[in-house]
């Protein structure tokens, strides 16, 4: 299978690096254009209707989001591009979209151009752009969403809808609001670090709690929380600290 690819950057040096990573390492790529400024950009993908396509976040004229979000066309695998490593990096990863850090190592383009191809063969590109657009809006706010891999695709679960987490070996369970439930096929150290900055703590070994959703805390010799749901969870000795921490009106 051939892969349309549009690149949009505006620096010389990073499209050479990565026209020349894709024309060694990915022969299955074609490269059908690049742009570096915005209304440019936007002509180019809708005009050529790309199956992928690398965006550095910051071109000439705007951000990789101003183009994102002009396009009536967003059904390609996306994969952001950035020097910047913590401009709307939290977003991007809340949204199942890959990105590269500059300057771009061969791994990490070999790890990000793997999850794209299989990202080709599902029929949710264009959520994944439309939460990523979503996060972007909620910088600081507390209506984001999170997209969840599964075995057969991806869920896109409102960040507070999170009540509580379970590892299950290499997968992660998610309770939700409503009684529902997604089985995702990362495991709980990946939503960790994910979640570890958005009101959410790791109790245990295999559990992670959104704060939001705690009804209770019972003391003990670690004690244990008793969550929205009804589901009473142990909290484990050495993550006490860090879960006290979490509730400042206990100090």
């Amino acid at each position: 299978m051939r892969i349309k690819t549009v690149i949009i950057e505006d620096e010389e040096k990073s499209l050479s690096v990565l026209t020349g990573l894709i024309k060694r390492l990915a022969d299955d790529l074609d490269i059908t254009g690049s742009a570096g400024h915005v209304q440019e950009a936007v002509q180019l993908l809708e005009e050529t209707e790309p199956d992928l396509v690398f965006m550095d976040v910051r071109i000439a004229d705007g951000t990789s989001f101003d183009v994102l979000r002009k396009l009536s066309y967003r059904n390609f695998a996306l994969i952001i591009v950035t020097a910047y490593d913590s401009y709307a990096l939290d977003a991007i990863r809340f949204s199942a979209i890959d990105y590269l850090l500059k300057p771009i190592g061969i791994p990490p383009f070999e790890e990000a151009l793997g999850r794209a191809r299989k990202m080709l063969s599902l029929k949710v590109r264009h959520h994944t752009i439309e939460t990523l657009l979503h996060n972007v809006g909620q910088q600081g706010g507390q209506d984001k969403k999170i997209s969840i891999p599964t075995i057969n695709g991806y869920e896109f679960v409102p960040l507070n809808d999170i009540i509580w987490c379970q590892s299950e070996g290499s997968y992660t369970i998610f309770y939700l609001v409503g009684k529902s439930k997604v089985v995702s096929s990362r495991n709980i150290g990946f939503y960790e670090d994910l979640l570890n900055n958005h009101n959410c703590c790791r109790i245990h070994h295999g559990t992670i709690i959104h704060m939001r959703h705690l009804k209770s805390y019972r003391k003990g010799k670690a004690g244990s929380v008793i969550m929205s749901d009804g589901t009473e969870l142990e909290i484990a000795q050495r993550r006490k600290n860090l879960f006290l921490e979490k509730l400042p009106l206990l100090e």
